[in-house]
């Protein structure tokens, strides 16, 4: 794993919410938990994302794990996978035994919604891969993804929206922006000492 990878990962990994934002506005933004925590057994640069409601915090309504690499120097790609079998996995991000589990035969590479993560200063910009075209099937029609995400120090602010393949128009994600997440814990300590 290279030192930008490596960087990249230790700002990324741990607990985050966007409760300030949730409470702010409750009808635009829902209260959610993100956790990005690193799978020490699976090649380098391997993490774990969860994504919960606060209200429902014991089931993650999105299990993946990506892993980052360094494809050009300073460009980082985050391989996207799903799981077989989510619900078997659903408490891994906090139950050791069951995230030491977790095997590359388990996972699905999602093929065209890899990520590219580019840094500017300290500030990472990450993206849906250039020329990809990433199929989401939601509410009953096939949608293409248009995702971003910007992380800084202890700020998280991501955007998700699906898009209809004809005409390009919005059919599902945020209406009033990004969502702002801040990090209320740091998992970078956890991440192995023989990835860097």
């Amino acid at each position: 794993m290279t030192s930008t990878v490596g960087r990249f990962l230790s700002l990324l990994c741990g607990e985050y919410s966007n409760q300030k934002q949730a409470f702010d506005n409750p009808p635009l933004f829902a209260h959610i938990l993100l956790r990005y925590r690193p799978i020490a057994h699976l090649p380098a640069g391997s993490i774990l994302l969860e994504q919960t409601y606060a209200v429902d915090p014991k089931n993650p309504y999105r299990l993946r794990v990506i892993r980052a690499e360094e494809q050009q120097e300073g460009v980082i790609k985050l391989w996207n996978h799903t799981f077989r079998d989510p619900t078997r996995f659903s408490t891994a991000i906090f139950d050791d035994d069951c995230r030491n589990t977790i095997q590359d035969g388990d996972l699905i590479c999602l093929d065209q919604c890899h990520y590219q993560v580019i840094e500017h200063s300290g500030v990472y910009e990450g993206s849906m891969e250039p020329n990809c075209r990433c199929i989401v099937h939601r509410n009953g029609k096939d949608t293409v993804l248009v995702s971003t995400f910007r992380l800084e120090g202890d700020s998280l602010q991501t955007l998700d929206r699906g898009h209809d393949p004809e005409t390009n128009e919005r059919c599902w994600g945020s209406i009033a922006g990004e969502f702002k997440f801040q990090k209320t814990a740091s998992w970078a300590t956890h991440i192995p000492a023989n990835w860097t």
